[in-house]
């Protein structure tokens, strides 16, 4: 190898590493220049039954700019902002520019647990004044009870359950999901369910037009349907 040709290769490689340098400090960069208000979205994590805080919850979030429109840039999708403690309670800073652009919402995602889902909370700059206004949000979320719904061998198996549309970012509903199903006699058949302990209502078997109620009162609780056919 000539020394020309060795000076050549090593100025490149330094080339390299000084395009690459810049690369990372303009992430770095990017990251650190979000801005923040003196205010805060903040709030008390409780069981909706019984009152006993709800620790643990981590909170992600999106940040909007502009107007939502075609030229609106991509939403900043901000990891771990905040995290419920043993009182349940949580506090989220409320962002205020990045590069120079003007956030206007913030979307909430706290993260499901044990025992408990929840709801994006979607808030709108200018309708809560957060450049000068903090919001009290307190979040009630419903466990679990059990649905048991017990229908005959010859009706159909498509069973759906209803009634989410209640939940919101306030007051999250715990999402079904069934946990077993089989034989439940010579000539039934049952589906065993975890749902929200709540009202809802059931559309299964054959007449799955005909909504069939239910109210679940405390966490845990059982309510067994019987479904004719």
């Amino acid at each position: 190898m000539t020394k020309k040709h060795f000076l050549s290769k090593a100025l490149m490689l330094l080339l390299l590493a000084v395009f690459s340098s810049s690369l990372y400090s303009c992430k770095d960069s990017d990251e650190d220049i979000i801005t923040y208000y003196d205010t805060y979205i903040e709030g008390y994590i409780k069981d909706f039954h019984t009152g006993e805080p709800v620790e643990g919850v981590v909170f992600d979030a999106d940040y909007i700019s502009g107007s939502g429109g075609f030229f609106s840039s991509s939403p900043y999708s901000a990891k771990n902002i905040a995290v419920s403690n043993s009182e349940g309670f949580y506090k989220i800073k409320i962002p205020k520019t990045r590069n120079s652009a003007d956030f206007t919402e913030i979307q909430i995602h706290p993260r499901k647990i044990e025992n408990y889902n929840f709801e994006v909370g979607i808030y709108d700059y200018q309708e809560y004044n957060f450049s000068v206004k903090s919001k009290t949000i307190d979040i009630s979320p419903i466990t679990y009870g059990y649905l048991k719904v017990i229908l005959p061998k010859t009706s159909s198996d498509n069973c759906g359950i209803n009634g989410y549309m209640y939940s919101t970012f306030e007051v999250p509903y715990y999402q079904h999901e069934l946990i077993s199903s089989g034989e439940y006699s010579e000539t039934l058949k049952y589906f065993f369910f975890k749902v929200s302990a709540s009202k809802g209502w059931v559309r299964c078997g054959n007449h799955s037009g005909t909504p069939r109620f239910f109210t679940i009162d405390n966490p845990r609780d059982t309510v067994i349907l019987n479904v004719e056919q």
